[in-house]
């Protein structure tokens, strides 16, 4: 009985409850309806309110392109080549294939790209493939103002070039300053300026697609990749961010057509200024030399070198009397360090060691066999590629340079076998290649073996010198070649490439 009373008492007080509740909440229904209904009203505002928001920072956006143009667009110049012949506008055009179509032309006997003023007494900086082989060199402002180089100084390492002009003392002169090119990211705004197809002080945007590009055309730097439109004429000009500072000078594109695809390649300023600097003041580049062949580590290096992580670059060898090898480095080491710098590609290593001060000491972590380590270098200055030959192989070896085919050769040994891993045969070893000649475009890279030429085996460099004298190349110049690790070609070069 008790149970029953209890129960039914329980069962009263659900009942109560769930009528109160349900009154509760039809109120709550009404009042959000009436806030609901209330709220249409506010709801529309909150729209305008988002789109004006939406224009603000559209403006704001626009206010910036604008402003960063402004502070830039008066000191960038065009670069007027005047040229001795046809033959050396094609040369000159031919010195990056990649760039052949960014220099404009004005008339058969001239060709014109972009320059950035970097020093009001009248210092422009500008690609090398813009002024290379010009008899004479004039500069026009977008002022109309209009001058010519007393002289300039070029680093065809990373195609930049710096331009004294023959200012009046009088004369002051716009110039744009440098910014941080390692501060870029991919995603942000850039504005690239220049003179492409004759159209002066053309500003487009766009964005940083990508960092770390190389371009086998330029071997001592890497690029900034932007979709920003680069066309012929804007060669030499600055890639500027949105304070208007100078991160990159535009270089390049990748084109089907030879017109802007949405991939260019702007050299970054922190490289550029230091070129620029090194020329000015000491009128060309000095670089450092470590010696040490490098490539990155791929997973198949990391699991046959047990490495933990995918950090440093690999040593392929390091080159005879440099001063890796006197320091101690070989094969298979694993560079993590440079001076404390950590180092995770093999651009970042080169410009670190390039940059290195000569008579002193520089230190190197790396790992070997699993176990970390740390040596001391002394770096030495960059030889010449003839002299780097000499390094490599020894002074017993003859270099040779192949003017026609633009190769400088060099005749393989046991030793330049071994590190290409070409052991057991003949023949000459590419160590240089001169940009835009015949053999880059016929597909010979640096570390391929010559073993024949046009089917004679040509073991030595008299052999070679002897079977190329009998070569015809309008005929077409046949060479039977081995690519690095061991990979047989047929390749022919004719007149014409």
């Amino acid at each position: 009985m008790t149970w029953i009373i209890r129960h039914k008492t329980v069962s009263f007080m659900m009942i109560l409850f769930l009528f109160l509740a349900h009154s509760f909440i039809l109120g709550q229904d009404n009042e959000e309806r009436s806030v609901l209904s209330g709220a249409v009203q506010p709801l529309s505002n909150g729209v305008q309110d988002s789109s004006g928001r939406v224009q603000q920072r559209a403006s704001e956006l626009s206010a910036a392109f604008r402003n960063a143009s402004e502070q830039v667009i008066p000191a960038t110049v065009k670069v007027i080549s005047h040229l001795q012949t046809t033959e050396d506008r094609e040369a000159m055009q031919m010195q990056i294939p990649a760039l052949k179509t960014l220099s404009g032309q004005r008339n058969p006997g001239d060709s014109s790209g972009t320059g950035i003023l970097i020093d009001p007494k009248g210092i422009v900086l500008t690609n090398n493939h813009v002024i290379t082989r010009a008899r004479e060199i004039e500069v026009e402002l977008p002022d109309g103002r209009k001058y010519y180089a007393k002289k300039y100084r070029h680093d065809p390492e990373t195609d930049l070039a710096v331009i004294w002009l023959d200012v009046p003392e009088t004369d002051e002169l716009p110039y744009a300053v440098f910014g941080n090119s390692d501060a870029m990211e991919i995603g942000d705004w850039v504005l690239a300026i220049g003179n492409p197809f004759e159209l002066d002080s053309t500003v487009s945007a766009g964005i940083i697609s990508a960092k770390g590009r190389l371009l086998k055309q330029v071997q001592r730097t890497e690029f900034l990749q932007t979709d920003a439109a680069i066309n012929p004429g804007n060669s030499g000009g600055p890639l500027i961010n949105l304070k208007g500072e100078i991160i990159g000078i535009n270089t390049a594109i990748l084109s089907k057509t030879g017109t802007n695809q949405g991939i260019g390649f702007a050299l970054p300023s922190n490289n550029a200024q230091w070129v620029a600097q090194q020329i000015i003041t000491k009128g060309k580049v000095e670089r450092a030399w470590l010696g040490v062949i490098t490539k990155p580590l791929t997973p198949w290096e990391i699991q046959r070198l047990a490495l933990k992580q995918r950090v440093g670059v690999l040593v392929e060898y390091p080159i005879q009397n440099s001063p890796a090898e006197e320091a101690g480095l070989k094969e298979d080491d694993v560079i993590l360090a440079f001076d404390n710098q950590p180092i995770n590609a093999v651009y970042q290593l080169q410009r670190l060691t390039e940059r290195a001060k000569l008579g002193e000491e520089h230190e190197i972590i790396f790992i070997r066999n699993g176990k970390r380590y740390k040596i001391v270098v002394d770096m030495k200055p960059l030889p010449p590629s003839a002299g780097l030959a000499g390094s490599i192989l020894g002074n017993s070896v003859q270099s040779y340079v192949d003017t026609t085919l633009n190769l400088l050769l060099i005749q393989a040994t046991e030793s330049i076998l071994s590190r290409l891993k070409l052991n057991g045969r003949q023949g000459l070893v590419v160590l240089t290649i001169i940009p835009g000649g015949r053999a880059e475009k016929s597909g010979i890279r640096v570390g391929t073996l010559i073993t024949k030429v046009d089917g004679k085996t040509v073991p030595t460099r008299n052999a070679y010198i002897a079977a190329r004298n009998e070569s015809d190349l309008s005929q077409g110049i046949t060479l039977d070649v081995v690519l690095p690790g061991g990979e047989e070609q047929k390749i022919v070069i004719k007149l014409g490439q």
